[in-house]
C-alpha cells in the first residue's frame, strides 16, 4: 500500500503554502515519486477566515489540481497522486461552536478533524475543548504535538488525551530532526510509547523542512520500531482515517522492547568494519529497494 499524507498545505493561494497551481503540481509530483498515493489538502482555517473564503474553494481547487494531475500522469506515464480535502484548525475555545454551525471541514468528510495545538504553553482549556469535540461525535487529530514544549516535558499529558480518544499526527520533519532536537526526541518517544497514530509531511513547498518527502522519516521509524509499525503510521492508519475508521495502535510493552534489545545484542559483539551510520544507511536503502521491488 502506498503512503497516505493527511496534513498537507498544497492548494495554491489559501495559506502559507504554494502560491500558484504550477507549484502545487510540482509538490504533488515530488510526493508521487517518493511513494505517496494520497494527499489530503489541509489549509489553515484561520488564514481562509481572514480572507473571507469558504470551504467550497478548497473543494474547487482540489478538483482543479486533481484534473491537472490526471492529465499530467497520462502524458508523462508517471505515478498518479490523488488530492482529498480537509482543513487545519487552531485549538481554541471557538472550535466547538464552529462544529455546531456545521462549518467545519473534516478529513475527507469523515468524523476526523485536524486540530493544531500551540507550540509554546498549552492553554487551560485544551482538555475541555477536545472533550467537547468528542461529545460532538468528532475525533480530534492533534497535529505535531511533539513540537509543543509542554508535551515534550510531560508526555503523560498527551497519553491521557489519547486514552480519552484523541489521535496523534507526527510531523516527518520532527522525525528527521529538521524541527529541532527536542521535537525529534519527543516524536521518537511518542512513537515508542504507542501514542502516535499517523506521520505526515505537513508540506508547504518543495523545500525542507516541510517538503513532500516522507521516505526518509519512514526509514527512521522502521529502524526505530520495525517495518510493520512504520507501515501502520505511514500507510494503514491514515488510510483508515480517510475511510472513517479508527486506527489501531500496536501495544508496546516492556517485554517486546526487551526482545528487540536481545535481538540486537549480537550486532554489538560483531567486529563490524563499517561505521554504524554507514551500516544503518545501507540497511535503510536495502529495505527501500525491497519495498519498491515488492510494489512492481
Amino acid at each position: 500500500m502506498p503512503r497516505v499524507d493527511i496534513n498537507a498545505h498544497i492548494l495554491p493561494g489559501l495559506d502559507d503554502g504554494p502560491t500558484t497551481v504550477e507549484e502545487s503540481l510540482a509538490m504533488a509530483r515530488m510526493a508521487a515519486r517518493d511513494g505517496t498515493d494520497v494527499i489530503v489538502a489541509t489549509p489553515h482555517y484561520r488564514d481562509m477566515e481572514l480572507e473571507h473564503q469558504s470551504g467550497r474553494i478548497v473543494r474547487e481547487l482540489a478538483d482543479t489540481i486533481n484534473a491537472a494531475l490526471r492529465s499530467d500522469s497520462a502524458r508523462r506515464n508517471a505515478p498518479r497522486v490523488r488530492i482529498f480535502t480537509g482543513m487545519m484548525y487552531k485549538l481554541d475555545t471557538s472550535l466547538p461552536d464552529l462544529v455546531d454551525s456545521e462549518s467545519a471541514v473534516t478529513l475527507n468528510r469523515t468524523r476526523f478533524l485536524l486540530v493544531e495545538p500551540p507550540y509554546n504553553r498549552l492553554p487551560k482549556y485544551v482538555e475541555d475543548v477536545l472533550s467537547r469535540l468528542l461529545t460532538q461525535r468528532l475525533v480530534p487529530v492533534l497535529a505535531h504535538p511533539e513540537r509543543n514544549i509542554e508535551f515534550q516535558k510531560d508526555p503523560k499529558r498527551l497519553q491521557v488525551l489519547v486514552e480519552d480518544g484523541v489521535l496523534v499526527q507526527i510531523a516527518a520533519g520532527s522525525i528527521t530532526g529538521q524541527n529541532g532536537t527536542n521535537a525529534r526526541r519527543a516524536a521518537e518517544q511518542f512513537i515508542r510509547r504507542g501514542i502516535a497514530h499517523v506521520v505526515s509531511s505537513e508540506m508547504h513547498s518543495e523545500r525542507a523542512p516541510r517538503s513532500p518527502i516522507l521516505s526518509e522519516a519512514y526509514e527512521i521509524v522502521a529502524e526505530l520500531v520495525g517495518e510493520r509499525e512504520a507501515i501502520d503510521l505511514f500507510e494503514t492508519n491514515p488510510d483508515m482515517l480517510l475511510e472513517g475508521r479508527s486506527p489501531q495502535v500496536r501495544e508496546r510493552v516492556a517485554g517486546s522492547r526487551l526482545r528487540r534489545s536481545w535481538m540486537r545484542m549480537p550486532e554489538i559483539q560483531i567486529n563490524n568494519p563499517f561505521p554504524e551510520q554507514t551500516t544503518r544507511t545501507w540497511q535503510r536503502r536495502f529495505r527501500r529497494v525491497k519495498r519498491l521491488t515488492g510494489r512492481a
